[in-house]
């Protein structure tokens, strides 16, 4: 059996994670003048003679990263400093004292420590006040309480940020899972400090030098700031970090080649995040299997040539004799689409074929487990 307005189509795709989909942006070709921006666009849903046939997508972040090497002057311009600290090692010995009452220290190193001294030992004083749940920063993304400084004419905010336990140097993987720690860690702290428009952080040891590490910190920056508004209106609007221009990441050794590269790659990864979960909030009454494939139509579009889409519709299926596709399509108020994404190398060299099927189920049709929910 199956459920009565279920919309099935079947998406074939080969996808491409460096491909960027931009979001309303003037440099939009023309398939962007069919999808307004979310201020534009008036909420479309069914209607008693057509469906909604187009889905809206949330922009992304404006706010730019940057990878910077240290300078003497790194922390002084930007409205918000974060310093991140790797928290110290601890023996084998310690760990059978853990019970017992220790008298918190702190030992700075680096361009931390040097900040700490411009600013008369405030980052170490705010390190020892929050020792019981900061830890010297033993958990990755956590943070200190805010610091507000004013000098030099500017006023100042700092957060000492956690970077995890001093990593071992003989593990190739030491750093592994950093980077979305600290970009969830970074978003969240943009977010709750308001009216910042210029943030920058100091990632110490390797964590700045690291590509894995920089692609790793973009992607969960961006879509941690993920926010749906595309049925809200007024005051209901979120946006998170909206006053957020820029963040600079200040690497405490050499800037390695490709770092920026790295966090762009990083951002196009969440760029595909946001689709997904903007696919999925999308109730029933704006998804459906034709929305759903100009959804395709549009990620082909904006893709500079290298996603191709073909769409069967249902006299396309009706010649190919898919009988069995066909009657459960029946169900759909709106007609079958057969969607395929193909992606093809810049280059046009194929050096092995992988194919990804889904159903395209647009309606509930069980297994979602919500009985936990209602004990």
């Amino acid at each position: 059996s199956y459920l009565p307005n279920a919309h099935h189509t079947l998406l074939a795709t080969a996808f491409s994670l460096n491909v960027q989909q931009s979001r309303a942006t003037s440099s939009h070709s023309s398939s962007t003048q069919r999808h307004m921006s979310k201020m534009d666009q008036s909420f479309k849903t069914w209607s008693y003679d057509s469906p909604c046939t187009t889905m809206a997508w949330n922009d992304m972040s404006s706010a730019t990263l940057a990878v910077t090497e240290k300078t003497n002057n790194w922390d002084e311009q930007a409205d918000l400093v974060l310093v991140g600290v790797f928290a110290p090692k601890k023996e084998d010995n310690d760990k059978d004292d853990e019970d017992e009452e220790e008298e918190p220290t702190v030992s700075l190193e680096g361009a931390a420590k040097e900040l700490d001294e411009k600013l008369g030992g405030a980052l170490s004083d705010l390190m020892l006040e929050n020792a019981k749940t900061f830890k010297h920063g033993a958990d990755a993304g956590s943070v200190t309480p805010t610091l507000r400084v004013y000098r030099d004419g500017k006023a100042q905010r700092f957060i000492v940020m956690g970077m995890g336990t001093v990593p071992d140097p003989e593990k190739q993987d030491a750093l592994a899972g950093l980077g979305s720690k600290i970009g969830k860690g970074l978003a969240t702290a943009c977010d709750s400090e308001k009216k910042v428009k210029t943030a920058t952080i100091l990632l110490p040891g390797d964590a700045g030098s690291s590509t894995s590490v920089l692609t790793d910190l973009s992607t969960s920056f961006y879509s941690s700031l993920y926010a749906d508004n595309r049925f809200r209106t007024g005051k209901k609007v979120k946006t998170p970090a909206e006053d957020l221009e820029t963040l600079s990441i200040v690497s405490e050794k050499a800037v390695v080649d490709g770092a920026n590269a790295s966090l762009e790659t990083g951002k196009k990864l969440a760029s595909g995040i946001f689709l997904t979960k903007d696919i999925v909030n999308s109730p029933h009454n704006v998804l459906n299997s034709l929305s759903l494939a100009d959804t395709a139509k549009r990620i082909a579009e904006e893709s500079g040539g290298v996603i191709t889409c073909k769409i069967l519709g249902k006299a396309e299926c009706e010649e190919r004799g898919m009988g069995a596709y066909l009657g459960v399509a029946r169900a759909s108020e709106t007609e079958p689409q057969f969607i395929h994404l193909t992606y093809t190398p810049p280059d046009g060299k194929v050096n092995k074929k992988v194919g990804v099927i889904g159903k395209g189920l647009l309606f509930d049709t069980g297994g979602y487990n919500i009985k936990t929910a209602m004990m």
